[in-house]
């Protein structure tokens, strides 16, 4: 079981630093998040075709634009989907993936941060008990519930999410890359046969698919022995305490 390494002599605890100084990065965060949903709502997001062409206009340092680009955007609430089926569309679907997973997660480690760093302190003044529970009951179960929700839940919720109740770094980043991918190398692969058809580009998609479906099913279904497993412990505990 990871944990999260100890507090710096001196740190302050969540919810402790001036009120001003919580509202000014709380309010930052909003302003990012607002910023990327404006955009979201007020623009048509490219196609494969005018992302080619952007990328191409950056010549050799293209494929470095594209990946800067694809971290931002996997940091907000913006869709990452266009960005994975365009990598597999401009590199081919071994090094589009590649792109695609190492992008995402960074993108993913980004907004961990930013949500831990500018929202935390926030979240904790507004509701500090309840965050303190769910952090209790999250102890030990960072890593499976990350997992569990990484093929439904938007990246960038689950990104903020874990930030915000401290769901522990390593966790977090293991679950992201083991549970995304499946995800990121299917939508390469799309877009390798989108721009080269072939038989094994499609396989590669059910194949990937496939495994996203069968390691969900298999975190769930660990996630709710462990449940039962605790649950079954409680009136064992409450007998001995009503015996004494």
């Amino acid at each position: 079981m990871s944990t999260e390494p100890a507090r710096e002599p001196g740190a302050r605890e969540p919810g402790a630093r001036p009120a001003w100084v919580t509202a000014l990065k709380g309010g930052a965060l909003l302003l990012l998040l607002a910023l990327a949903v404006w955009y979201l709502i007020g623009h048509e997001l490219p196609t494969v075709e005018q992302i080619r062409v952007f990328v191409e206009g950056f010549g050799a340092w293209g494929p470095l634009v594209f990946a800067a680009v694809f971290v931002l955007v996997a940091a907000t609430p913006i869709p990452v989907t266009i960005m994975a089926v365009s990598g597999g569309f401009l590199f081919g679907m071994a090094q589009g993936s590649v792109v695609g997973v190492v992008a995402t997660t960074a993108g993913a480690w980004l907004g961990y941060w930013l949500a831990r760093f500018l929202g935390r302190d926030a979240l904790y003044r507004l509701a500090g008990n309840r965050v303190e529970l769910v952090e209790r009951k999250l102890l030990g179960k960072g890593f499976l519930t990350v997992l569990v929700l990484r093929p439904v839940v938007p990246n960038w919720t689950l990104s903020y999410g874990a930030g915000l109740v401290r769901i522990p770094q390593r966790d977090y980043l293991g679950a992201t890359l083991l549970g995304g991918m499946p995800g990121q190398v299917s939508f390469a692969a799309v877009g390798a046969f989108t721009s080269r058809p072939s038989w094994s580009a499609l396989a590669v998609v059910a194949a990937s698919w496939a495994v996203v479906v069968v390691v969900a099913v298999l975190s769930w279904r660990r996630s709710r022995r462990e449940t039962g497993s605790e649950r079954e412990t409680e009136p064992e505990a409450d007998g001995v305490g009503t015996a004494e």
